[in-house]
């Protein structure tokens, strides 16, 4: 398969709750997961768009994208990202822990959808859920997706 888009499994959006914005989707991720109520896609350029409400994000995962709509979140503050768990990485390091409230480390890997509908394997890393927002730490908190929930002491950034 020559694409390389792949589209979060909808059990895992619903399970947090309504979204305003998916500022990083497709049409064929959204005709899957119906990810918020309304959405940016590549045409739009979420990046060059102005965020409202409570924002979905699954980044594009190549870089400087994914990086850059972190960025974007994090200053928006009013989230919830899913990205890999790669704790050992820089962006990890200069822009989720400086911003983000809390994540939740998922237990299972998540088998995402291929733009035909059918589900991939699982990958190779497994994921993370990284909340923005006071509102969006006690969703996560209280989230029924198995894994491990941490708060992030960020003050002393």
């Amino acid at each position: 398969m020559d694409n390389n888009e792949w589209y979060t499994p909808p059990e895992i959006i619903q399970s947090l709750g309504e979204f305003d914005l998916d500022p990083a989707t497709s049409f064929e991720a959204y005709r899957i997961n119906r990810s918020a109520k309304d959405y940016f896609t590549l045409v739009e350029d979420g990046l060059k768009q102005v965020w409202h409400g409570r924002v979905w994000l699954n980044p594009p995962y190549s870089n400087p994208l994914k990086q850059n709509f972190l960025k974007k979140m994090a200053e928006h503050d009013n989230g919830i990202a899913l990205v890999f768990s790669t704790i050992e990485a820089q962006w990890f390091h200069d822009i989720v822990f400086p911003y983000a409230k809390a994540v939740k480390f998922l237990y299972n890997r998540i088998r995402f959808y291929r733009p035909d509908g059918t589900r991939g394997i699982a990958p190779r890393n497994g994921s993370m859920l990284i909340a923005y927002g006071e509102e969006n730490v006690g969703i996560l908190l209280n989230n029924k997706l198995k894994g491990k929930f941490l708060y992030l002491n960020n003050n002393n950034f």
